[in-house]
């Protein structure tokens, strides 16, 4: 058994905040913090994506070239003769389709943020063959991590996925997050990041915003790139004639600048309508905003007793709630125990110990 643990994602884009990419490189990072002198951590990723973050002795870097033309295919193929190069040791991969042949001299996990492709709010228009295909694949992995109790259950019940290879390990929150919350005036009443979607459901905080009748000014700030309904919701924000102020921005450049918005905003209202785990709703919580979220049960399960909630479809309740936060003169923070489960450290320790439990068992 090799001492190393290969982490792979050719989904990987080291110029983006996404929370796919910051679980990667913060899993790795805290990762690598828990191998033995003798031990090294291989990171696989696209060409052009090496960030500075993997620099270090305990780290490789294999890259992978992209392909101009069936880049998906020439991946497979490259992904698998690599695995077939390596000798037996942990690999974690979210890469789709998945090279179960060349996985199967190693120990697996297969990483499923969320299962959108099976719901209303799939990427493309999958035939139900490619479903099958799909469920197919994930049924023959050795072992499955994802990252909420929601989405093990749906892979349970949509996909047939025994839940004895599921194991759960949750997003989290990086150190700085956790760092002393500036006592200075929140400028922004409102935030929200999030791509703009069907699924991220902006529409509703708009029908709410509309109806909104008070003399105080709201300060509402959007942050995320367009996925197909920005137009609109622009459009609707243009027609407002109250008291509302929506400010769009299509992307924050790093960390410092998110947890900077946090800062600055009294309340995060999300009115998703799907999602495999919620990252911007722990780290909202963390710097000090109230949280408005859909009652969906993923954010019930992540962020329980600390966040309030309101039907998906009812924008009176929405608003009710906008109001009343804002409102309140007495704010009570989230307890810091609450967090240390979304720590990247514990996270990571987590892991390792799984995957040691997996190597003893092979052993």
């Amino acid at each position: 058994m090799e001492n190393k643990f290969l982490f792979c994602s050719f989904y990987y884009r080291s110029n983006l905040k996404t929370g796919a990419n910051k679980r990667f490189e913060n899993i790795i990072l805290s990762f690598k913090e828990y191998l033995t002198n003798n031990q090294k951590i291989v990171v696989l990723i696209k060409k052009g994506n090496a960030s500075n973050v993997f620099i270090d002795k305990k780290i490789e870097v294999h890259e992978i070239p992209i392909a101009p033309l069936l880049d998906r295919f020439f991946t497979f193929i490259m992904f698998s003769m690599k695995l077939l190069s390596l000798n037996k040791m942990i690999v974690v991969s979210d890469f789709m389709p998945i090279p179960l042949m060349a996985l199967s001299k190693h120990i697996h996990f297969q990483l499923i943020h969320d299962i959108r492709n099976f719901t209303e709010f799939k990427r493309v228009d999958y035939l139900s063959s490619g479903q099958k295909i799909q469920k197919r694949q994930w049924s023959k992995c050795q072992n499955i991590l994802t990252v909420s109790n929601f989405t093990k259950n749906q892979l349970i019940q949509e996909c047939g996925i025994s839940k004895d290879k599921i194991f759960v390990s949750p997003n989290g929150i990086d150190a700085n997050y956790l760092d002393m919350i500036p006592n200075r005036a929140r400028d922004i009443d409102i935030l929200y990041i999030a791509t703009f979607e069907h699924r991220k459901n902006h529409k509703l905080l708009m029908e709410a915003l509309e109806n909104y009748k008070g003399e105080k000014k709201i300060k509402v700030c959007l942050i995320g790139k367009d996925l197909g309904t920005k137009k609109e919701i622009i459009s609707r924000a243009d027609l407002l004639r109250n008291n509302v102020d929506v400010d769009f921005i299509d992307n924050i450049n790093n960390e410092k600048e998110l947890i900077d918005h946090y800062n600055r905003a009294s309340l995060f209202v999300c009115p998703s309508l799907y999602e495999g785990f919620g990252m911007p709703v722990i780290e909202a919580l963390s710097r000090g905003c109230m949280v408005l979220c859909t009652d969906i049960e993923v954010f019930q399960e992540i962020g329980g007793e600390n966040i309030q909630y309101f039907p998906s479809n009812d924008s009176g309740q929405l608003l009710m709630l906008i109001e009343n936060s804002l409102n309140k003169e007495n704010k009570i923070g989230t307890d810091s125990q609450f967090f240390e489960v979304y720590k990247w450290s514990k996270i990571a320790k987590d892991l390792m110990g799984l995957f040691n439990q997996k190597i003893n068992n092979v052993e």
